[in-house]
């Protein structure tokens, strides 16, 4: 298992190709853009890109628990998926699937009133998930304020350092999705 994880404001030409990407992956038909949409996507995000192996986001959860950067909270339900199959979602009204769309993004951006940090479930599947600018920064808030010698400690793998560099930068671009 794999996390790949994105900014979830991308910068010009990358936000465009992730765009065009998700329109051309809905239709009936492959890709027939030049580049193909995924290619063309993939090149423009990589440099905004983070991936783990479930070792690394392992890891990763555990700095983050013994930081207080994270917090237990059970993940509401998605949509339901209210479509007869991927034909009838590709022959769908426009409207009907940005309404499930809408209500997937909401889902997936959603957190426990209250509670400071992530919460542990968007960081333990795929998602989709959406952590946001505020979730970020409570969570490099609670990093900040855990003792010296377990910052200290923590930051003698490199790892974590390139995790918590990545974390610094996507509060300057809207957060990050996790799939």
């Amino acid at each position: 298992m794999t996390y790949d994880l994105e900014w979830a404001d991308l910068p010009e030409p990358a936000a465009t190709a992730r765009s065009r990407y998700e329109t051309c992956s809905d239709l009936e038909y492959l890709c027939v853009h030049a580049p193909p949409c995924l290619d063309e996507y993939s090149t423009l995000a990589a440099a905004y890109q983070f991936h783990l192996n479930i070792s690394g986001m392992g890891f990763c959860r555990g700095g983050m628990r013994r930081t207080g950067m994270i917090y237990q909270a059970t993940a509401q339900p998605f949509p339901g998926w209210h479509f007869d199959g991927i034909d009838d979602w590709r022959s769908a009204d426009q409207s009907r699937r940005d309404a499930y769309n809408e209500a997937e993004r909401a889902a997936s951006a959603q957190t426990v009133p209250g509670l400071v940090g992530i919460p542990e479930f968007k960081l333990t599947s795929n998602g989709p998930w959406l952590v946001g600018t505020r979730e970020v920064e409570q969570a490099l808030d609670c990093y900040q304020a855990s003792s010296p010698s377990l910052r200290a400690e923590l930051e003698r793998d490199d790892l974590w350092v390139a995790w918590l560099d990545w974390l610094r930068l996507t509060v300057m671009h809207g957060g990050f999705t996790v799939r």
